[in-house]
């Protein structure tokens, strides 16, 4: 019955002419998917971070805690549950290879996802991504199985990044302990020459955080976005000067500007340890769900838009290991968050 309505749906959603890639937001294909994202849709709840919609979680513990996207939080945070109930929530857990973290709210009787395996999920398969509303947010197929990432896909990227327009190096003391990160170009017109650093520069401290190599640097920006302002400390022929940033954005390559048309692509969509591959049309501020298959399976989270027609989803397998530790603080974020105290919900808008 299932797949008569979907066949039904497809030719229907066809006939009304939008390109393919359109397809799996169309309301005349969406409606045959509510009953099957219907459970998923109770585990999936919208994160706002400094008072705007970021991001989607999925409930993997009934006391509060839910997996999201790491590389998108940021400021306060904010959790709005399927009954329209708000509450602040904090990081609990952090863990950069899957790009995952684990938020918590102090509430209780949530419903929780149960994973399934993806691995014999074959290709061509139909998938729905599960939403905070009754309709999936997309629908589509499998488009490559479970497989691991190679090339340039391998490696941790985050073009949204914020960008200081410089080229950083470690600074070493006399005894070669890290002491900085020395700026070596400053391209003029970037983010770190309007605001009046030099060649030579040694940054030693960004946002009251001190920085002791050029990764440090480059992790802290990881965190930061195009537009942001920051306070700068660095070391001028011995004299500390301070300096304030506004970061520019990562310039973007052809491939980049043709991938994201008709769409904003997720700032991270590499470095994943494995992935689905689909042709969901999943924007990047609704990854972070969960995604059925026709008998409602959670096959994993939508991890990245990281294509035109190319959304990728963090298997359960490499989820589902990760929670009792995730839950045990093994992977803590890097500075300790205070968990929220029982705040009071926000009323339903």
């Amino acid at each position: 019955m299932i797949a008569r309505l979907i066949a039904t749906a497809v030719v229907l959603a066809g006939a009304c002419g939008p390109a393919f890639a359109q397809l799996g937001k169309d309301s005349k294909l969406l409606a045959p998917f509510k009953p099957i994202v219907a459970k998923a849709n109770e585990s999936t709840v919208r994160i706002k971070c400094d008072d705007k919609d970021t991001i989607l979680g999925t409930v993997v513990y009934a006391d509060g805690y839910i997996l999201t996207k790491l590389s998108e939080l940021r400021g306060v945070i904010y959790v709005r549950l399927p009954d329209g109930s708000e509450y602040e929530a904090a990081i609990a857990a952090a863990h950069k290879e899957t790009d995952l973290a684990l938020i918590k709210v102090d509430v209780k009787g949530l419903k929780p996802v149960k994973f399934a395996d993806t691995i014999k999920v074959p290709q061509g398969n139909w998938l729905a991504a599960a939403g905070p509303m009754s309709d999936p947010i997309s629908v589509g197929i499998v488009s490559v199985m479970t497989r691991k990432l190679t090339g340039r896909d391998m490696v941790i990227t985050n073009p949204n990044r914020g960008y200081m327009g410089v080229i950083p190096v470690d600074e070493k003391d006399s005894d070669g302990n890290p002491a900085g990160a020395k700026l070596s170009e400053v391209p003029i017109g970037g983010a770190a020459e309007k605001a009046g650093l030099q060649v030579d520069d040694v940054i030693v401290e960004m946002n009251g955080k001190k920085i002791a190599s050029q990764s440090m640097l480059r992790e802290l920006l990881e965190s930061l976005r195009g537009g942001d302002v920051i306070a700068v400390k660095a070391k001028r022929k011995g004299e500390t000067k301070d300096f304030k940033v506004t970061l520019g954005s990562a310039p973007k390559d052809r491939g980049d500007v043709q991938n994201a048309m008709g769409s904003i692509l997720s700032g991270r969509r590499t470095g994943f340890p494995q992935v689905l591959q689909t042709d969901l049309v999943v924007d990047a501020k609704d990854c972070g769900g969960p995604v059925v298959d026709l008998a409602g399976n959670v096959l994993g989270i939508n991890i990245a838009r990281a294509g035109r027609v190319e959304t990728w989803i963090l298997p359960s397998e490499v989820i589902r290991p990760l929670l009792p530790d995730f839950k045990a603080g093994k992977f803590a974020p890097p500075a300790a968050v205070k968990l929220p105290v029982a705040p009071a919900p926000r009323l339903k808008k």
